[in-house]
């Protein structure tokens, strides 16, 4: 096993052994029932067409013979699904700042309108950047890509916060105080919308706190899960040192947004464990609020009701559930990455669920990923399907420690109300890096992939498709 990617995303990548899974061919929609509620799809427009774009991160890409200064691509929707492509540095015009090496430019990604014209903008993280303000040595920084007709033309770096030297959190979107406008939120601040073009926020929340006690936060996801019109915060966390036996202990915390903003977390008490690698809210069986899942090992549907997110047992699927593919392994990281959206078009969220350690065809960790569908019911396991690289209509070829799964997305490219999987696999071509679109609806017909050579950038250690927006 290679040594690992630099854990810039939500997420922290973990070893693992497996082996062989059943690669499914299709991407079904389930037989028609009772109608649902339509599934909210968050469409990141930047440059205001009415189609999805995609923004994906290289933050180790080297940019003007610098290692690691890092890169954001974006593909840009259209009527026939992404399509024009547009790499940003902090070479580009309006993009503040200078390529150096290892600010790993990318290191975060958020998308929301923040200064509410109507057209999405990105939120980038240089996890490595040295700057000075206010004659205090800063590491790390927060720029806003501004989006407009033409994409991103402009850019502004976000003000420091504090007196601290740590200047790039862990930062999430939404709309926290239900006053229409979107939010920037980290462990201990919510910055409150509207942002003005110098970067400052409309007013500030202190002491938002996403857990509680001296936790390191793994994955952080935001989602009305209470259908009160009002974002609330999600975070999984896990204990600094392992036990006796090399288990971290985790858990799972809750914020409810509300007028005032995000309240006290509490944690949910039925998911607390031993596992836990990432976690994503969405509308799984249609009643309007967002139900959680955790992943890692498995995947713990939590449904939410009337108040929210309870602390009832979780549905527990696994690659031996039945309707699930494989067979399940300790280390295949089943949902070691997840997102949630409607991929079937039936109006309900489905799972989509990174398997990158995922063994087969006497290969070392080459990587998969599930569909697990939504429905009446919320997501059973019934009707996943599995793509690999092996999968009839995927390009490429699976090969060992590509990791194809370890991180994933969705975007509604082509405007037709349903998602489009987007799955990196950071270590593709010896760390390059590269990331495949699907089309989302009847099979992988139609899938492509994107790399160093289509977006004209350096491949070498860039680790494509390793960052997606929270």
């Amino acid at each position: 096993m290679p040594d690992q990617p630099r854990s810039f995303s939500r997420r922290t990548l973990t070893l693992a052994t497996g082996l062989a899974l059943a690669a499914g061919a299709v991407l079904a929609a389930p037989a028609a029932d009772a109608a649902p509620r339509p599934a909210p799809q968050v469409r990141a427009d930047f440059n205001g067409d009415g189609y999805g774009d995609l923004a994906v991160a290289a933050p180790s890409g080297t940019v003007g013979g610098k290692a690691r200064a890092g890169y954001v691509a974006v593909m840009y929707g259209s009527p026939k699904g992404l399509a024009a492509k547009k790499v940003y540095t902090q070479a580009s015009p309006g993009v503040p700042g200078a390529v150096e090496k290892e600010d790993f430019f990318g290191s975060g990604l958020a998308t929301a309108d923040l200064d509410g014209d109507g057209f999405t903008d990105l939120l980038a993280g240089a996890g490595g950047e040295q700057w000075t303000r206010d004659g205090v040595g800063r590491s790390g920084s927060r720029t806003v890509l501004w989006g407009g007709p033409k994409g991103f033309v402009s850019g502004t770096l976000l003000p420091a916060e504090g007196t601290g030297r740590h200047q790039d959190p862990l930062t999430v979107a939404g709309d926290f105080d239900g006053d229409g406008h979107q939010d920037l939120a980290r462990g201990g601040r919510v910055l409150l919308g509207p942002f003005g073009r110098d970067g400052r926020p409309a007013g500030v929340q202190e002491g938002a706190e996403f857990i509680d006690g001296d936790l390191s936060t793994v994955a952080v996801a935001v989602g009305d899960t209470d259908g009160d019109g009002t974002d609330d915060v999600v975070t999984l966390a896990r204990t600094y040192d392992p036990d006796d036996e090399g288990d971290y202990g985790h858990g799972v915390f809750y914020a409810r947004g509300g007028r005032d903003g995000l309240r006290a977390p509490a944690e949910l008490k039925g998911l607390y464990g031993s596992e836990g690698d990432d976690l994503a809210l969405g509308d799984l069986d249609g009643d309007g609020r967002a139900d959680l899942v955790v992943g890692g090992r498995t995947l713990r549907v939590l449904h939410a009701g009337a108040q929210g997110l309870g602390a009832g047992e979780p549905r527990v699927i696994t690659q031996d559930t039945p309707g699930v593919p494989g067979a399940q392994e300790a280390g295949d990281g089943f949902g070691h990455a997840l997102a949630l959206g409607d991929v079937t078009g039936d109006g309900r969220a489905d799972i989509l669920a990174g398997i990158p350690f995922e063994d087969f065809d006497g290969l070392r960790s080459p990587g998969a990923f599930a569909v697990v569908p939504g429905g009446p019911s919320g997501a059973t396991g019934a009707g996943t399907k599995v793509f690999t690289q092996n999968s009839a209509g995927v390009p490429g070829t699976a090969e060992k420690d590509d990791w194809f799964g370890a991180a994933v997305h969705l975007v509604d490219g082509d405007g037709d109300g349903r998602a489009e999987p987007v799955v990196g696999a950071p270590l593709e071509d010896s760390r390059a890096g590269a990331f495949w679109v699907f089309p989302g609806r009847t099979s992988a017909k139609g899938s492509f992939t994107v790399g160093a050579r289509v977006l004209g950038t350096v491949a070498s250690g860039a680790e494509l498709g390793f960052v997606f927006p929270n």
